[in-house]
């Protein structure tokens, strides 16, 4: 495998990453488009908003086969009403999607405190495009996930995030035969050193991997804040 042939994978890698986070920045906008502030610089979302907004992100799921769920996370700080909310739809099959419910009233069954998650504080706080995972899926479907986020602001007042959920056997077919072309040993690796998707026995998803590693080397991909590189074996 020579540089050049290497260098193409990289650039599909990185391509793939932008254009994930294209189409989320697109979703944002779409979503935002439909919210307003109201005098005291809250939200408050009614029945016909809701509606609209479920319209645009089906459309999403429909679009992006590779995406499980899809949203809008308000901050607290931007209700009406104390309790957290989210606009959350998930995939059930190839052609029907469902709101989900989370528990958001502090002391409840199932309470997510959502605003504590590195995927929300990344994108509403620091402002940044954010990628996390893989972990767990806290909808209970036992499989690993990716989740994918954006700031949201309304009238240049951030009000929280929008994100979409991406299964990691999603990931792997997406970008494991990518990867295997490059004839060497390579994992798209997240900001705390967490393999994403790799396509050696010992470049495992979830698996973590040192900041240095012998003969191999690493290169940033995707938007800068997302803080995702692509971790190879050097080519001679």
């Amino acid at each position: 495998m020579t540089t050049a042939e290497v260098s193409a994978v990289i650039a599909t890698i990185d391509e793939w990453l932008d254009d994930r986070f294209s189409h989320l920045e697109k979703l944002a906008e779409d979503f935002i488009a439909l919210l307003r502030l109201d005098e005291s610089a809250r939200l408050d979302l009614g029945e016909s908003v809701r509606r609209r907004l479920r319209a645009l992100a089906v459309r999403y799921l429909a679009d992006n086969a590779v995406v499980d769920g899809c949203g809008l996370i308000f901050a607290r700080s931007a209700l009406s009403f104390e309790r957290g909310h989210l606009e959350w739809w998930v995939r059930e099959d190839e052609s029907r999607f469902a709101r989900y419910s989370f528990g958001v009233v502090p002391g409840a069954d199932r309470y997510y405190d959502y605003e504590h998650h590195e995927w929300f504080t990344r994108a509403f706080q620091d402002g940044v495009p954010a990628l996390v995972g893989p972990y767990i899926d806290y909808l209970g479907v036992e499989a690993y996930v990716l989740t994918l986020t954006v700031p949201a602001a309304v009238d240049g007042v951030r009000v929280g995030a929008v994100g979409n959920d991406l299964q990691v056997a999603d990931l792997e077919t997406e970008l494991l035969p990518v990867l295997q072309r490059s004839g060497v040993e390579m994992a798209l690796v997240g900001r705390h050193g967490n393999v994403l998707v790799g396509n050696s026995s010992r470049l495992l998803p979830g698996l973590f991997v040192p900041d240095a590693l012998d003969g191999f080397t690493r290169r940033r991909l995707g938007p800068e804040g997302a803080e995702v590189e692509l971790l190879y074996r050097a080519v001679g």
